[in-house]
């Protein structure tokens, strides 16, 4: 279970990074927001969906 909560971490920890890199995306604005908006938002969701799968298996693994 260990190695797995490891994983989980660091997965959260990108996701952060993606997040904050869109903020300041946001901030910026202009033609580097707009170049950087969808790719940044992209991998976002699939870090999140990366995180979400990795809690089901350690649930289904935890019981």
């Amino acid at each position: 279970m260990s190695g797995i909560l490891f994983f989980i971490v660091l997965a959260a920890i990108a996701s952060l990074a993606i997040l904050i890199a869109g903020s300041v995306s946001m901030a910026r604005g202009g033609k580097y927001d707009e170049a950087h908006s969808i790719p940044l938002m992209e991998a976002e969701v699939i870090v999140q969906a990366l995180i979400v799968g990795m809690l089901l298996i350690a649930a289904l693994f935890w019981m």
